[in-house]
């Protein structure tokens, strides 16, 4: 089962403008430092659920975390978490910076995957 999970943090420099098409070398390093920034709070946290030791259901088999790859877009993430069975009991709130909204989109099963295994 695959857990999906958007982040949305509070805009920063060209985020609250959303004019990143062609942003100054200052406004990307400012971006860069926010996106550090998210990366070094969450990563401990997210790099720990695979390695809990296993229960009966809700065992988290990989965490995966994507960020939007345009500049005025920084802030917004999903995390993809790979559960065994069942609900993995994790306050997915307490796990960004104050300020990020947790959305929790949904659970979902593999139905077919391209190229196959064949």
């Amino acid at each position: 089962m695959q857990m999906v999970i958007r982040i949305d943090m509070p805009p920063k420099g060209i985020e609250s403008t959303e004019d990143g098409f062609s942003p100054t070398d200052d406004q990307m390093s400012e971006e860069a430092k926010a996106r550090q920034e998210f990366l070094d709070f969450v990563g401990p946290k997210l790099a720990a659920f695979p390695r809990r030791p296993a229960r009966r259901q809700g065992n988290v088999d990989r965490v995966e975390l994507l960020g939007a790859n345009v500049w005025s877009h920084l802030n917004h993430y999903l995390l993809l978490v790979s559960v065994d069975i069942g609900d993995p009991g994790i306050d997915w709130a307490s796990l960004v910076p104050p300020g990020g909204e947790v959305t929790i989109i949904g659970s979902y099963a593999p139905l077919q995957h391209w190229p196959d295994d064949g």
